[in-house]
């Protein structure tokens, strides 16, 4: 079973937790099967968006907790290193991720990035409003940012 261990931290909490089943040699003989052999299985931010400036016009978000903690205990009992920050600005959600993007991501199987917020199509929202440029967050996880952590992003509504 899965040992979880939680850290409170102003405006984010940090879960580890190591996997309970280890990859088995399986991965390396299927091309096709993603390898998880790695000492750490990755680290899971997310990034939940509740409040907002009341200059910005947009609602609160009642229900967010709920699906952050979700989130949290899932990612957590796959193995992942939960990261939950609340209320963030958009220059917070880009230093959030600018940082996470400059860590050594070697040792890690994946990275995991939920964008829990207003938005509209191609925009994601932080507590003071949009970002000017909708692409910037994303840019900070191409290869020219970072050596060791590809990009691919999805999202739905």
């Amino acid at each position: 079973t899965p040992q979880d261990t939680s850290k409170q931290h102003k405006g984010k909490s940090e879960t580890d937790s190591a996997p309970s089943i280890k990859s088995s040699s399986t991965a390396v003989s299927d091309p096709y099967r993603y390898n998880m052999n790695y000492p750490c299985i990755g680290i899971c931010l997310i990034i939940n968006n509740k409040n907002f400036h009341r200059s910005t016009g947009m609602n609160t978000r009642n229900g967010t907790d709920v699906d952050a903690a979700c989130l949290a205990k899932t990612f957590s009992s796959l193995g992942y290193q939960v990261r939950v920050t609340n209320d963030q600005t958009v220059s917070e959600m880009e230093r959030l991720m600018s940082l996470a993007s400059a860590e050594d991501h070697s040792q890690k199987a994946s990275f995991v990035c939920v964008l829990l917020s207003h938005g509209d199509e191609g925009v994601i929202y932080g507590t003071d409003g949009c970002e000017n440029d909708k692409t910037t967050s994303f840019k900070l996880y191409t290869t020219t940012t970072t050596t060791t952590l590809l990009y691919s992003h999805s999202s739905y509504m």
